[in-house]
């Protein structure tokens, strides 16, 4: 049952949105029979949604996120997307939801989005969501991400996940078209159900996959990420880099340099390959098997958008 403090907060809400007209409607609408429980939960509902300012905090490297960030934003009302950075506005308790759209890096979250995590503030009351993009092995990531926000004192309300194409190609291969074509015609139905969910601030359980499996991977994360900055060590050119410097304005964290017109690393990087999938001349190989494989990057999402997200560089 609803206690008095939920009623009085509720009728006062009534009385500063001056909707008298609206609610009579909904209550001979719904008039027959109804206690005044389910009432009370209209209401709020209705003004929830009036009232609802979201923000989606995002990290993408070559589009999979950045593409469920604005899909979402497509279907949600009054919404903003930022992208997560180590220079970025941590104060966000203005927003009465926040969800943050990460892509899983080795079984967990990227390092830049733990950092997110450390240093964020939300309003007390706000709904918090997650929404993994995977490649594969989503394992219990959200799960890391609920953890995470637990240790700040703040409750996640719900853990989606979306796959998409990965991209880890030092690992391995772009997945081919058919099979990247069937990710995206799942991705435009399972948006709109997870958005609904979102706005009606619904409690769900955290999406895995795995199972024990997953859950030991996970378990794994962070050691395997606090080794992500040197990953950049095994980066190269070959003779077809013209020096145009697009992987200098795609990193997310400033990790590249050019050097007599050819980039060079500096052992800050975020494993997130937008340098190595975003060369025009697919110059840049990482390791000794990746000049035989393909490059990869959403095709809803443009140069110009990841250029403009990736302005965040560590000090």
């Amino acid at each position: 049952m609803y206690t008095i403090t939920t009623v009085q907060k509720t009728i006062i809400l009534i009385q500063r949105q001056k909707v008298k007209k609206r609610i009579i409607a909904v209550l001979v609408k719904f008039g027959n029979g109804k206690s005044a429980e389910t009432y009370f939960q209209i209401i709020k509902t209705i003004f929830w949604r009036k009232n609802m300012s979201t923000k989606l905090f995002y990290f993408s490297g070559t589009g999979n996120s950045l593409k469920l960030a604005k899909d979402m934003a497509q279907e949600l009302d009054n919404t903003e997307l930022l992208k997560i950075s180590y220079d970025m506005n941590f104060d966000q308790t203005d927003c009465t939801i926040a969800g943050i759209v990460y892509p899983v890096y080795c079984f967990g979250l990227p390092n830049i989005v733990s950092n997110f995590l450390e240093r964020v503030q939300f309003a007390d009351t706000a709904y918090l969501f997650g929404l993994a993009s995977y490649g594969g092995m989503l394992c219990s990531s959200g799960h890391i991400l609920k953890s995470r926000l637990k240790k700040r004192g703040y409750a996640l309300g719900a853990g989606f996940a979306v796959q998409m194409p990965g991209n880890a190609t030092n690992v391995y291969d772009v997945p081919k078209e058919g099979k990247r074509n069937g990710m995206y015609q799942k991705e435009r139905k399972r948006i709109p159900e997870i958005a609904a969910a979102v706005k009606d601030r619904k409690k769900c359980s955290v999406e895995t996959n795995l199972g024990i499996l997953g859950r030991l991977l996970s378990g794994v994360s962070a050691a395997m990420m606090s080794k992500c900055s040197g990953a950049d060590k095994s980066y190269s050119t070959d003779a077809s880099c013209n020096g145009c410097g697009i992987c200098l304005s795609v990193c997310p964290v400033g990790n590249i340099e050019l050097v007599d017109n050819r980039p060079v690393w500096q052992h800050r990087c975020e494993c997130c390959m937008a340098c190595f999938h975003w060369c025009p001349q697919a110059a840049i190989q990482a390791g000794n098997k990746t000049s035989s494989r393909g490059r990869y990057h959403h095709p809803d999402v443009h140069l110009k958008e990841i250029q403009k997200s990736s302005a965040g560089v560590i000090s």
